[in-house]
């Protein structure tokens, strides 16, 4: 085997050494970097820990429903589609309800002979032509004739679905002219006048974060930042993303904003 010359020797050796103080900065440089991600008790910090303007929103409605129906009718007509804005107490769908509406008729119709029957009695009460019974049994029919048109005016109302409150269609779920039993899922709306934003902050916010606190976000959809505040939060902490969840909702009035959408928040627990 053919010796290596003593002068290629030492030149690797020079490089070594020049190059040991070097990996040991690097060393040095490092560390300070991953130890920032460890606590003094040792544990590890994760991305929502030590990054508090990177928070992700999602923006929901106020209040939502699917409106069932409450009579076993034909669907006479739906007022709105998907998309249509509506106020409150304006009809959303009507019934075909003729048969109900017969129904209250026979029931007035009964309620004026049963109070024909009982003043016609109190009269001849007088002349002690009918008995006591016989008079208190003549009130309850009035009574009972009365709990019936109420309860025929009451099963008419449910004949048209009104708006619980202003708000805008999501989803038309059946159609005009069908059979709907009571039951049946009509038609899907949602509240949009005030929107509302689901966060998941970690647990050790929890003390810090209280009704009333503010904070911004960035829509994706739009682009713009806007200024919201927490308006409650869940006091229970998922134990394994350890985060508890806040709802918050956003200043102001911005029709461009749309259930749905999200964005980033830029929240700092300790301002």
């Amino acid at each position: 085997m053919r010796a290596i010359p003593n002068r290629i020797i030492a030149a690797t050796m020079s490089f070594v050494g020049l190059c040991a103080p070097w990996s040991i900065v690097a060393a040095q440089q490092a560390s300070p970097t991953t130890q920032s991600t460890i606590q003094a008790g040792g544990e590890i910090l994760t991305d929502a820990d030590s990054v508090g303007n990177d928070i992700r929103a999602l923006l929901t409605p106020y209040r939502q429903a699917t409106i069932s129906s409450l009579v076993s009718a034909r669907i006479q007509r739906i007022h709105f589609r998907e998309g249509d804005r509506f106020r409150k107490g304006e009809i959303l769908v009507s019934f075909e309800c003729e048969v109900l509406k017969t129904r209250l008729h026979a029931n007035l119709a009964k309620l004026k002979q049963y109070e024909l029957t009982y003043n016609a009695n109190r009269e001849l009460r007088k002349d002690d032509a009918v008995s006591k019974l016989e008079l208190a049994l003549s009130g309850a029919r009035v009574e009972e004739g009365r709990a019936e048109v109420s309860l025929s005016r009451a099963q008419l109302r449910k004949c048209t679905v009104k708006a619980p409150y202003n708000g805008r269609v999501v989803e038309v779920i059946s159609n005009e002219f069908e059979n709907a039993s009571i039951g049946d899922a009509l038609i899907a709306i949602l509240d949009d006048e005030k929107l509302e934003m689901i966060l998941h902050l970690p647990s050790k916010w929890m003390t810090s974060v209280s009704p009333g606190k503010k904070f911004a976000i960035t829509v994706d959809e739009t682009g713009k930042r806007y200024d919201a505040a927490v308006i409650r939060t869940n006091p229970k902490i998922d134990p394994t993303s350890r985060t508890f969840t806040a709802i918050a909702q956003i200043l102001g009035k911005h029709p461009e904003l749309r259930a749905g959408m999200s964005g980033n928040a830029d929240f700092d627990p300790s301002r």
